[in-house]
C-alpha cells in the first residue's frame, strides 16, 4: 500500500495521509471507533496527517488467541475512514436542512413563539458555497412521474 510503513513484527504501522482528501475530525473519530483493538498517535506535516498506529494486545491471550497482525487492521482503517469523511460532508452539506426542518417541527408544534423565516422552498446553498452539492431539492416534477 502506498503512503503506509508497517514495522517487520507486523505489530505497527505509519500511515501517511493526504490533508485535502481526509480532515483531522475523521481521523479522531476512525482512531475512537477502533482504539478497544489499537493505539494510535497522530501528528501533523504541512500537507499530510502522520498516523502511527500499533496493536494494543501483541501475544495470545484467553480474551484473544489469535491476535490480527497490523496489516490486516489497515483496510478496515481506510474503509472507516472513508466512511467517516463521507458523514463529516454529508452532515455540513444537509445541516441547514435539519436546522428547518427542525424549526419548522417546534414552530408548528406551538413550541416556538415566532414561526422561523424563510419556506421550505428556501435554497440550501449558499451563493457563496464553493463545495459541491452531495443533495439537490427540486420543486419541479419530472417528465417522468407524468407517465
Amino acid at each position: 500500500m502506498q503512503n503506509v510503513e508497517i514495522s517487520e513484527d507486523r505489530t505497527s504501522a505509519r500511515l501517511s495521509i493526504a490533508k485535502s482528501l481526509y480532515s483531522r475530525e475523521s481521523i479522531l473519530r476512525v482512531c475512537y471507533w477502533l482504539e478497544r483493538d489499537l493505539w494510535f498517535q497522530l501528528d501533523e506535516a504541512p500537507d499530510r496527517w502522520i498516523v502511527d498506529v500499533s496493536l494494543r494486545t501483541k501475544v495470545p491471550t484467553l480474551d484473544q488467541p489469535r491476535i490480527e497482525k497490523i496489516d490486516e487492521w489497515i483496510p478496515t482503517f481506510f474503509t472507516n475512514l472513508l466512511d467517516s469523511q463521507l458523514r463529516i460532508e454529508i452532515q455540513a452539506e444537509t445541516s441547514s436542512i435539519r436546522e428547518l426542518v427542525l424549526a419548522k417541527a417546534f414552530a408548528e408544534s406551538g413550541v416556538l413563539e415566532d414561526i422561523p423565516p424563510g419556506t421550505f422552498q428556501d435554497p440550501v446553498h449558499s451563493p457563496g458555497d464553493s463545495r459541491p452539492n452531495l443533495i439537490n431539492i427540486s420543486t419541479k416534477v419530472s417528465d417522468r412521474e407524468h407517465t
